[in-house]
């Protein structure tokens, strides 16, 4: 048991290391499905350290943990929902929660409301306990959980399983009848059906099938182990630790490859829009690096962001560069959209013109024109933005220096 003690510390350190990597070298997250995927994440590194810690007393003090304590049902019960719900906003594209996806959380709630009830042992059972089932009962309150609740909590995840194969099937495989389903099926193909010939698409599939078939191990683990309760009256507790170490690994698998995809993590939800594959598509066409450098040289060259005319139409025609083109090597080069960068010039030269002494001899109406702000108000918020300080605030710090 020291060797799968050992190994299961390893295992679980290195994926919650990986994990952190993950999340802090990559870009803001912005999906309600990523930050599902980071809660699921979470809440099982939470139950394998819980788990972990459960198994370093119990070896080092010769203490038993009572099962219902060491496998915690909640938590048992959050999972197999939020791989739903994280399956559901991949495919939907959908950042926000409906009525729906509330009804979901209501029955976690149900079942966690089942699990904290006083379930009291009759007559029969309560004679036939053992001792260290008292000692849990009497002073932690930890109650001997009935059989139809953990058979409960099975048919939950079987339920919750077959509804996400349910809606991949739907979501990437469309089946129609009539004329007009067929045309609606031709147009829809294009971006979600299994053989699709973006690669975007194939990617979203591939990943949520593998993702939900990792699910469905840990559904037909959790089967075997509830029929054993029920049938023969056993619980696999003295082999636990292998079960730890399985889950572990599948962890530590799932934590490896969103590190070496960072895009699953942080973009799949919108390889889902027709808009974004077409995005993807021009990206494959064109050299964004080159064209943002292009382009912001010819900015910063001619001070084309002082033109009142200034936009991305604009700035399209007057370099002869299709308007898409440069708005996907801007977004390439980490500005959200063409006003944001068009800003960027404008305040970087507000800061020059504040250290050349400019507020000394002008108001900051004339910084904002100076600037191609047609608005002090709009100069001076996006100056506060960007910088966190205001003009003035700036003025004083420049001028101290």
């Amino acid at each position: 048991m020291v060797f799968f003690d050992i190994l299961f510390t390893l295992t679980l350190l290195v994926s919650i290391v990986i994990i952190i990597r993950t999340i802090s070298s990559s870009e803001k997250i912005k999906y309600s499905s990523n930050k599902l995927l980071l809660l699921l994440l979470a809440i099982l590194s939470y139950g394998l350290a819980r788990h972990l810690f459960m198994n370093l007393v119990q070896y080092n003090y010769n203490i038993n943990f009572p099962v219902g304590l060491v496998f915690n049902s909640p938590i048992a019960c959050s999972i197999p929902i939020l791989c739903f719900l994280y399956v559901k906003k991949v495919i939907n594209d959908s950042n926000t929660f409906n009525t729906s996806d509330i009804i979901h959380i209501f029955v976690f709630a149900f079942f966690y409301i089942l699990y904290e009830l006083p379930y009291m042992a009759d007559r029969y059972e309560f004679f036939n306990l053992q001792s260290d089932h008292l000692y849990w009962f009497n002073y932690f309150n930890i109650n001997k959980l009935p059989k139809w609740l953990i058979a409960l909590r099975t048919v939950l995840n079987v339920f919750y399983t077959i509804s996400t194969y349910i809606l991949l099937h739907k979501s990437f495989k469309i089946k129609s009848s009539t004329k007009q389903d067929k045309i609606v099926r031709r147009l829809l193909n294009k971006f979600t059906h299994v053989k699709s010939s973006s690669k975007q698409v194939q990617l979203v599939r591939r990943w949520l099938y593998n993702f939900t078939h990792i699910k469905t191990i840990m559904t037909i683990a959790t089967i075997f182990f509830t029929l054993k309760l029920l049938v023969k009256n056993e619980v696999y507790f003295n082999n636990q630790i292998i079960v730890s170490c399985g889950l572990a690994f599948i962890f530590f698998a799932l934590a490896l490859f969103l590190y070496k995809n960072k895009t699953i993590l942080f973009n799949l939800p919108s390889f889902m829009d027709p808009r974004s594959l077409r995005r993807e598509k021009i990206k494959i066409e064109i050299d964004a690096k080159k064209i943002y450098e292009y382009v912001t040289t010819q900015i910063e060259k001619d001070k084309l962001y002082l033109n009142k005319q200034f936009n991305l139409n604009w700035l399209a025609a007057e370099l002869e560069i299709k308007a898409k083109h440069i708005s996907i090597a801007i977004k390439e080069n980490n500005f959200e959209n063409f006003s944001v960068y068009s800003n960027h010039f404008k305040i970087q030269k507000a800061k020059k013109l504040i250290k050349n002494n400019y507020l000394q001899n002008y108001s900051i109406e004339a910084l904002s024109l100076a600037c191609g702000f047609k608005s002090v108000n709009t100069f001076y918020r996006i100056f506060k933005n960007e910088t966190g300080i205001t003009p003035n605030t700036y003025a004083e710090i420049e001028g101290g220096k």
